[in-house]
């Protein structure tokens, strides 16, 4: 009897040592699994870390590709504003050159209602008129303008060729002859005329491409 109970103590020992056994190997997996995840977190985080320092400098995490490409851009290059500097210069001498003096490079027939001497330069005071020939006396027919009257200036070489009633009778010179005349003589002899025939007598005048008279030619009026 004792040896029949001994023998069944020791089978439910062994029974129970292989449970305990059986539980023990069960109780291990989750940790395991624990440990290998443990063991790639690491390598991830690892991973995302060189991830990051590829990026270029001062470049965050964004939702959108092309903002963060755009931050990693470049900034355009300062020269563009000396561009547009250099564009507004040249706007400026095409607008200086296009606002010329008056008439300048251009011939143009006038009455003049006043001449002056200032600074050592002679002046004009022109408006410019329309002439044609009266078939009937042989002579000029001159109507005035109605534009306002402009200032010009005289060149130092500036010749006036004269007839009358502007300039005097010369002995030995017809009063249609044009005869010459320096610009300051002009002005002597043009503030002699009755003022009331300004507007009968008519001039040709050349300018230069300062809007200077380079040449003056009054018309002959009986």
């Amino acid at each position: 009897m004792n040896i029949s109970r001994r023998r069944t103590a020791k089978r439910w020992l062994t029974v129970v040592a292989l449970g305990a056994l059986t539980l023990t190997g069960c109780s291990q997996k989750p940790a395991d699994g624990m440990e290998s995840a443990a063991a790639a977190k690491p390598a991830s985080s690892s991973a995302s870390a060189d991830k990051t320092d590829a990026r270029p400098n001062g470049v965050k995490d964004s939702a959108d590709p092309a903002e963060a490409e755009k931050k990693a851009s470049p900034s355009a290059p300062a020269g563009n504003s000396g561009t547009r500097s250099d564009s507004s210069e040249a706007a400026k001498d095409t607008s200086a050159s296009t606002s010329q003096a008056p008439f300048a490079d251009t011939q143009q027939f006038v009455t003049i209602n006043k001449a002056w001497t200032e600074d050592g330069l002679t002046y004009l005071s022109v408006r410019p008129a329309q002439k044609k020939i009266n078939t009937q006396f042989d002579t000029w027919e001159i109507t005035p303008g109605t534009d306002p009257f402009t200032t010009v200036p005289m060149a130092k070489d500036a010749q006036a060729l004269l007839t009358c009633p502007v300039r005097d009778e010369v002995a030995g010179a017809g009063r249609a002859e044009l005869l010459p005349y320096s610009p300051a003589r002009f002005v002597t002899l043009l503030n002699q005329l009755d003022s009331g025939l300004y507007d009968g007598i008519g001039y040709d005048l050349v300018f230069d491409g300062a809007g200077q008279v380079t040449s003056l030619k009054s018309l002959y009026r009986p």
